[in-house]
């Protein structure tokens, strides 16, 4: 028995959607893991621009402290 024109429309049907299907099933598992992604790195970002926007002020204080110590002694000390 060989497949009518209708057969292979019907079948052209059935993989049209289980290949939209598919696609939407992997979509969401790629958005679901590029949440889970962001979600572990967000705090780490947090952390580095933390440290960027405090090296000027850690830099500034030890500039002063190598002023009122030079050498890495105080001027009072003997």
């Amino acid at each position: 028995m060989a497949l009518s024109k209708n057969d292979l429309t019907q079948i052209d049907r059935r993989l049209e959607n289980q290949k939209g299907e598919i696609l939407e099933k992997i979509d969401e598992k790629l958005t679901k893991l590029r949440s889970d992604f962001f979600e572990k790195i967000d705090p780490i970002l947090k952390e580095v621009v933390t440290a960027r926007e405090e090296r000027p002020l850690i830099e500034n204080r030890l500039e002063v402290l190598e002023e009122i110590h030079p050498e890495g002694k105080h001027p009072l000390a003997s």
